[in-house]
């Protein structure tokens, strides 16, 4: 006898993801600009935020795997040439965090800001241990725990810190990508 899987076919909307790909394009220039030329001036101990975990998060949490992981890796790449001793690394963790968050989405809330903020957290955690640790490994040098936890934890708040005060616009851009992109959720209903 032979099992039927009930598989429900998702359509994709080829238009809505070019244009929704074009504005995240678009903010992915902005967060670099933020990046390069902002925050450097701005820092909390001398600890700059990663915007480019917070981006990769929310495409995850309101797109889908694909743009997920599109911006993943041309984020990665792109801070990779510019600033990496080894390409590849960036692009390679953003492109977890990117899955991390669409498992995220099925375990919490995306209304809620404390469900956000623990996401946040353990997007950055995951991003800078998985990155510091691979390059500890590729370019053997011994890993200063003490100082990396410092880093982590001025980065994390300054990451938390930031989400808090763009809740309300993150929330509002997720959505607004999430009912473009994904056909099947209540509020895109077409009667």
């Amino acid at each position: 006898m032979r099992k039927i899987k009930n598989k429900r076919s998702e359509k994709v909307n080829i238009p809505a993801l070019i244009i929704i790909s074009i504005i995240l394009f678009l903010i992915f220039q902005i967060i670099y600009f933020l990046q390069a030329n902002i925050f450097p001036n701005i820092t909390i101990a001398g600890v700059m935020p990663n915007l480019f975990v917070i981006f990769i998060l929310v495409i995850g949490l309101y797109g889908n795997n694909f743009l997920s992981l599109l911006f993943g890796i041309i984020c990665g790449l792109w801070i990779d040439l510019l600033y990496g001793e080894v390409i590849g690394v960036t692009s390679a963790m953003l492109c977890l965090i990117g899955f991390v968050a669409t498992w995220f989405d099925t375990l919490w809330s995306k209304d809620e800001k404390i469900s956000i903020i623990i996401m946040v957290l353990l997007s950055t955690l995951i991003f800078e241990f998985g990155s510091y640790f691979i390059k500890s490994v590729i370019l053997e040098f011994e890993m200063e725990i003490k100082t990396f936890f410092k880093i982590i934890f001025f980065e994390e708040l300054y990451n938390v810190l930031l989400t808090i005060i763009f809740f309300g616009m993150i929330k509002k851009f997720g959505y607004i990508m999430e009912r473009r992109l994904k056909r099947n959720n209540m509020f895109t209903v077409q009667l």
